[in-house]
């Protein structure tokens, strides 16, 4: 691990006998000083990413710390054996932290961070893949503004860390991730974004306790299903399987998600119940154990005649329904797809008496090549709420916090979002 001293400037390798160091939680800008630039301090300081660094160290500095851990400048991104390290190890650094300090450098501590129209609620920081294990992993969390002045600690504002990021508030006071579903945990990287395809299911890798050899070039969809094996080879958790492609999707699909946004819908399922057996993995599938029943689809139905509902074993806490899976049988005898993927049915009665099988579900397979959408290129849905009646009386005093693009019936008391 390398750390850069907050006195002197200068980046220096640890193996053994760490010392307490500081660490930062910040997006990247367009300009950073990196591992290679900052050994020359003459020209390191005459970089526009100098003025980051400098104020890191000041506020660690400040606080009795003389050495930090700062991404940019701390890992030689030039050998691949040494990224592929800091990368498995980014969680264990984060958690053996005495403090994280998040630079939100699009935020301002002028600003009270509850209110909706506050920088601090719309930082890109809260959009990034890599800040999700980064606020959720040090003991001690302090968000900075672009000044470096402090708006407050992750305890503080855990009320509305939790209603920005989606994350149950009990996960900032002390319990343990762990003990969140798979599932669960995944819908909290649902919504942000990574510059890197392949980082979607890389900066994962500590939040489940797993271990992957990193290999960019592989293509967003092909890492994030070797998250998922990985995943699958230390967790019985069921709920991973609990995900839903996005509508229209007809096509056959196996039991593994093909990005982490797939589980936008999954905050509320629970960890699984065990059964015996383990999973066992083969080129094209997952061979497993579900309690299955015959489905009969409606005859309007554009899928397959023959059906099954597959359970998981998992509930979902708003409704208390057993979660669910369509598949559709093979020629090949006990071998299986998902079929209607963009459904995941919620049974309310009690499925128990559901007969074990041992299936084989295959991974159909998919076109090797991946698209890199920008924002632009993203498919917009139109969705339509239904107000209460205090938020209806703050949407008719101020129109203009429904955002561009909003639509308010005040007969109706329905907004219209994209």
């Amino acid at each position: 691990m390398r750390l850069l001293n907050t006195n002197t400037f200068r980046v220096r390798k640890f193996c053994f006998c760490i010392p307490r160091y500081a660490i930062i939680s910040h997006t990247w800008d367009a300009e950073e000083l990196t591992f290679q630039k900052i050994r020359n301090l003459e020209t390191a300081k005459l970089h526009a990413g100098w003025k980051k660094v400098e104020g890191a160290c000041t506020l660690a500095r400040g606080f009795g710390f003389n050495w930090i851990w700062i991404d940019t400048c701390c890992i030689n991104k030039e050998y691949g054996s040494e990224l592929s390290e800091a990368l498995n190890s980014m969680y264990m650094w984060y958690s053996n932290s005495d403090v994280c300090y998040a630079y939100l450098s699009d935020a301002s501590n002028m600003e009270d961070p509850c209110d909706p129209k506050s920088r601090f609620r719309r930082s890109r920081w809260f959009q990034r893949g890599w800040t999700l294990q980064e606020l959720l992993t040090p003991p001690k969390f302090i968000f900075m503004d672009k000044d470096w002045n402090k708006i407050g600690t992750r305890c503080c504002l855990r009320n509305i860390i939790s209603v920005i990021t989606a994350i149950p508030v009990e996960v900032f006071e002390g319990r343990k991730i762990e003990t969140f579903s798979v599932a669960q945990r995944m819908s909290w990287a649902a919504f942000r974004e990574t510059s890197k395809p392949e980082d979607q299911a890389y900066s994962l890798m500590g939040i489940f306790g797993v271990h992957m050899t990193p290999i960019y070039g592989e293509g967003g969809i092909k890492a994030f299903i070797r998250l998922q094996q990985e995943i699958i080879k230390v967790s019985d958790d069921r709920s991973i399987f609990a995900w839903v492609a996005h509508p229209p999707c007809n096509e056959p699909r196996g039991l593994l998600a093909k990005s982490p946004d797939e589980f936008r819908f999954s905050g509320d399922i629970g960890i699984s119940k065990s059964i015996k057996g383990s999973h066992s993995f083969t080129n094209n599938g997952l061979q497993i154990k579900l309690p299955m029943m015959r489905h009969i689809p409606s005859a309007c139905s554009n899928s397959p005649n023959i059906q099954f509902i597959a359970l998981l074993l998992s509930v979902g806490a708003r409704d208390q329904g057993h979660i669910c899976l369509y598949l559709s049988p093979l020629e090949t005898g006990g071998h299986f797809v998902r079929c209607r993927p963009s459904e995941m049915p919620r049974l309310s009665r009690s499925l128990d008496q559901l007969q074990l099988c041992e299936v084989f579900v295959e991974e159909p397979n998919q076109q090797r090549r991946e698209l890199i959408s920008s924002k632009s290129d993203r498919i917009e849905y139109q969705i339509g709420i239904n107000l209460s009646l205090s938020a209806r009386i703050l949407f008719i005093l101020d129109h203009a916090i429904t955002g561009k693009g909003a639509d308010f019936d005040k007969t109706r008391g329905v907004v219209t979002i994209s």
